[in-house]
């Protein structure tokens, strides 16, 4: 499966410290923001996550890129982003050369259609 959308994860990052800096978004002081992810580590150790593995995101980018979205408030992703993910993920594992090859149209903010 394919681990993230990247182009659209580098977007909401990028929007997110660009709200950073402009002072839409206040960060929370750095021992709030290093327990956070103490307490991430250890849910993801809990769950089995190999510790090579945290940041591989894989389905948790959609809840990532929400919260970004959500804490900077900007414009969510469309949903067919999703939707086109979950529909490639496992042709790219059963045909890892021809998968490219196919062509979609996005017909509207949650569906697409195969060319």
């Amino acid at each position: 499966m394919l681990q993230v959308v990247p182009f659209p994860l580098f977007d909401r990052q990028v929007r997110f410290v660009l709200a950073t800096l402009d002072g839409t978004v206040h960060l929370p002081s750095t021992e709030q923001m290093l327990e956070e992810i103490r307490q991430e580590k250890t849910a993801s150790q809990a769950a089995g996550v190999s510790p090579d593995h945290f940041h591989v995101f894989g389905k948790a980018q959609w809840a990532y890129n929400a919260r970004l979205t959500s804490m900077a408030g900007f414009e969510p992703l469309a949903p067919v982003i999703e939707n086109l993910y979950e529909a490639i993920s496992p042709e790219r594992l059963n045909n890892l050369i021809g998968y490219r090859s196919q062509s979609f149209k996005i017909v509207d903010r949650r569906t697409f259609e195969r060319l």
